[in-house]
């Protein structure tokens, strides 16, 4: 644990580079029947700037291959620039929350570095 954050490797709802317009989808991760003990985290990787806003949108759906609907929204503003490993953003998730999440990405080609978006543990 790191700064208080227990970060879940392996099960990233999106990551990529920030220098463009949109970063699709992970792959699904199991949330179901958390009670509301998940987080989203958005971390830098490398040093990132942003010169346009950066809009996470965290989704969830019934079944792993399934449709999934808008569950809550992120944003990282503009004019922002972040280390290698900080939290850029966090948003819990609700105790109502589906079975499975994933996240999207839509960025802008001014931005600079990468971002790693994961669930991550609430302290009880």
């Amino acid at each position: 644990m790191l700064n208080n954050i227990l970060k879940v490797y392996g099960e990233d709802l999106a990551s990529g580079a920030l220098n463009q317009a949109a970063i699709a989808a992970g792959d699904a991760v199991a949330a179901g029947s958390t009670q509301g003990a998940l987080c989203v985290n958005a971390f830098a990787v490398g040093d990132v700037a942003t010169t346009a806003a950066v809009t996470i949108t965290v989704k969830h759906g019934d079944t792993e291959n399934g449709s999934f609907a808008d569950l809550l929204t992120m944003t990282i503003d503009a004019e922002k620039s972040f280390a290698d490993g900080e939290l850029m953003a966090t948003a819990t998730l609700p105790a109502d929350v589906k079975d499975f999440v994933t996240a999207a990405v839509a960025s802008a080609t001014g931005n600079s570095g990468s971002i790693r978006v994961t669930l991550g543990y609430l302290a009880r």
